[in-house]
């Protein structure tokens, strides 16, 4: 009797210590593979290679996105030569350097942001910001010796003056001829005033 109690005890013993040991085990061994949304297993103790550097197999995807109007459009482009071989860094080095040097057709589009989204198996995301550019008060400008107002996008016309430009001081005619800004209808009609004979 006292035999069979010792070795219940010891089994007992032993069972207590073996779940011990698997439920502490999970704090310092942690679960080498574990099911992913798909139902396979995933090892998730080896780190996940970096995709980078982009290379001659690397396709990038660019999204238009337009916030306004909540569209985006996609266009697959198979390469951008200048990120060949870039890293992360090499990339968005790249797009900051575009956006510093954006050209003349993109600012008027009102392109306000170029950046990563994402870069998973062999396809770089990039997503090209556009809002539309407001523009404000109004333009003084010379045509054929007259002055033009235009609206503040520097191509519609608001009025057509009969002031001649030769009535502006020298200074102000130099600045009518680039473009002299007027920021609001009060600057507008007291330039009007002021110059119209």
């Amino acid at each position: 009797m006292k035999r069979n109690l010792i070795f219940a005890a010891a089994a007992l013993l032993i069972g207590v210590m073996a779940g011990a040991f698997v439920y502490f085990s999970g704090f310092f061994y942690p679960k080498q593979y574990v099911k992913d949304e798909s139902g396979e297993y995933v090892n998730v103790t080896t780190p996940k290679a970096d995709t980078f550097p982009v290379t001659k197999d690397t396709v990038f995807e660019i999204e238009y996105y337009y916030p306004e109007e909540k569209r985006t459009l996609t266009e697959q482009v198979d390469d951008i030569p200048a990120l060949l071989g870039c890293g992360r860094q090499g990339v968005e080095h790249y797009l900051k350097e575009y956006m510093e040097h954006l050209s003349h057709e993109e600012k008027e589009q009102g392109l306000t942001s170029y950046e990563l989204v994402s870069y998973s198996g062999n396809t770089i995301c990039l997503r090209k910001t556009f809002r539309k550019p407001e523009y404000n008060g109004y333009l003084a400008q010379s045509f054929n010796g007259t002055i033009v107002i235009l609206n503040g996008d520097g191509k519609t016309v608001f009025e057509y003056t009969q002031i001649p430009i030769s009535n502006l001081p020298e200074e102000l005619q130099e600045k009518v001829i680039v473009g002299y800004r007027l920021e609001n209808e009060e600057d507008l009609y007291s330039f009007l005033e002021n110059y119209s004979s």
